[in-house]
């Protein structure tokens, strides 16, 4: 592009330098007689300050750059309701969920089947990584489209691009290099919020306050009404069990705390990320804030919401702060699909086609072959995505409809204890929660906060029915 400067290009290029010699010094802290927990739990070696670090990072994805600012564009910060119910959810998932979970397995459907049978554990392990691949190729297409811009280059290409600096990278370090290199990532994309709350108001030649002052006149700040407080409930309501699903039983955020040195340390990372995702939700949304007020006395675009941030950043930050901030796009989108390839991979390994070999070499080759296979379904979806609004908004959704059904199987099973890890089961808690929120968006159409909620009760209900079934023909 003609306003893309040769510093730009050298700041990205700094950045993707950075990472790749994070990841081989990563890689070097490999024991190799414990390979298979060195690659999926970073040898059992996490921090607090890592995980944590890399609990934020995995949650931020393009959507959350280039997404919340559309959203508080349109509307108001009403997002961040869900942010806190997070907290109620986290402290749920931190005494109650994680003891059941920490030391006992390589991933948290190992520990299902454990306690409940193994015959569901395949079913389980196949629902999540349909989800995953569903909900986060969309957002690898999303963090594609500003990579596609600056680089001018198709969106075909800038996938490929993400895709394989993330796949190598993954593979050369294992679940370390995920967690270290999204400690650089989460850093960056701050950075990158906080350098855009800073030169709006200088593009705007109007102070800080004075932008957030209207935004706030016209009650584009608020996130509850005190004359109809019902919706800020559900927003929390919803972020609770929504929370406990997304950072309780997805892999992609279990293995952050069940690679950890301690459980009280992973325990204390669950919960203090709420405040730090509430704080970058509300820099965020602040930066949809100011370029609301900006366009109140500036010519529009003409460009949707969500390609609005990136429009700001291609025509009007100055040179090399215009490079930081496509690498904060691009930190962004890379530390959501490192995470994703890594838990994949061990879902693969351990849990859908239960690899049992010990032997280094094999270990090494399994790995490699389950990193490449889904970093090209990934990047298929994301390709499928760039044609299709309809799958965009399906993927964008998508955890909300499954949500709900995973977490059932894993209450009945671990928490409750009064089923088994039965494929039927798992089938049918998959069935009526789909069905459940199916009514929901199209039949009753009450808040989409409702979704898990649905989900889960109608999950239980469903391996309830079908375990007392069972029960009679046995």
């Amino acid at each position: 592009m003609d306003n893309i400067h040769v510093i730009d290009y050298t700041v990205m290029s700094v950045y993707i330098l950075g990472i790749f010699i994070l990841a081989f010094y990563s890689g070097k802290a490999k024991h190799g007689a414990n390979l298979i927990q060195d690659q999926y739990l970073a040898g059992k070696s996490l921090t607090l300050m890592e995980s944590l670090c890399s609990i934020i990072a995995t949650e931020v994805s393009a959507l959350t750059f280039l997404g919340i600012p559309a959203y508080a564009y349109g509307g108001d910060y009403s997002f961040i309701q869900i942010y806190m119910g997070a907290l109620f959810g986290r402290i749920i998932i931190a005494f109650i969920m994680l003891p059941k979970i920490y030391d006992q397995g390589l991933t948290v459907y190992t520990v299902m089947a454990k306690l409940g049978g193994e015959q569901g554990q395949k079913a389980i392990a196949l629902f999540y990584s349909l989800n995953k691949f569903l909900a986060v190729g969309v957002r690898l297409f999303a963090g594609s489209i500003i990579i596609s811009e600056f680089f001018d280059t198709s969106i075909y290409m800038a996938v490929a691009i993400i895709c394989i600096m993330t796949f190598f990278y993954t593979l050369i370090g294992g679940l370390k290099a995920v967690v270290r290199t999204d400690m650089v990532q989460m850093v960056l994309f701050i950075v990158g919020g906080l350098t855009a709350h800073y030169l709006i108001p200088q593009v705007a030649g109007v102070s800080w306050t004075e932008l957030m002052g209207v935004a706030s006149s016209a009650d584009k700040t608020s996130f509850i009404s005190f004359a109809n407080p019902l919706p800020f409930v559900i927003g929390v309501l919803g972020g609770i069990l929504f929370d406990m699903a997304t950072h309780g039983v997805d892999q992609d955020f279990v293995q952050r705390l069940t690679a950890n040195r301690k459980m009280k340390d992973a325990q204390i990372a669950i919960i203090s990320s709420t405040f730090v995702s509430i704080a970058v939700g509300l820099l965020f949304l602040g930066v949809g804030t100011l370029l609301w007020s900006y366009y109140q006395t500036n010519v529009h675009p003409g460009v949707a919401n969500d390609k609005l941030f990136a429009y700001f950043i291609t025509h009007h930050f100055p040179v090399g702060l215009k490079g930081l901030m496509v690498a904060g796009v691009l930190a962004a989108t890379m530390s959501t699909l490192d995470s994703t390839i890594n838990a994949l991979s061990a879902t693969f390994y351990n849990d859908i086609f239960k690899h049992k070999t010990k032997n280094i070499k094999q270990v090494q080759n399994f790995y490699k072959r389950d990193t490449l296979i889904i970093t090209l379904i990934l990047m298929l979806i994301a390709f499928i995505a760039s044609n299709s609004e309809e799958l965009l908004l399906f993927g964008l959704k998508i955890t909300s409809w499954t949500a709900g059904s995973l977490l059932a199987v894993f209450f009945s099973v671990v928490i409750f204890r009064f089923a088994k890890l039965r494929t039927w089961n798992v089938v049918m808690a998959y069935i009526f929660g789909a069905l459940g929120v199916y009514a929901n968006t199209f039949l009753i159409e009450w808040d989409w906060n409702f979704n898990v909620y649905i989900g889960f009760s109608l999950g239980l209900l469903a391996i309830y029915i079908t375990e007392k079934i069972s029960s009679r023909n046995h």
